[in-house]
């Protein structure tokens, strides 16, 4: 399992002290440390208010 370019990531919940995060990939649900966050660059295709 993994994100590769070009994959649909969506932030699905943030843990109460901030780390790990949860984000859907393609959709695989998964469970990430903020420290590997940080290697995925993302572009706002939906930005929701």
């Amino acid at each position: 399992m993994g994100c590769l370019p070009g994959n649909h990531v969506e932030l699905l919940q943030i843990a109460p002290l901030g780390d790990p995060l949860y984000i859907n990939v393609n959709d695989s649900h998964v469970a990430i440390r903020k420290e590997t966050a940080h290697a995925i660059t993302v572009e706002v295709v939906n930005e929701t208010l």
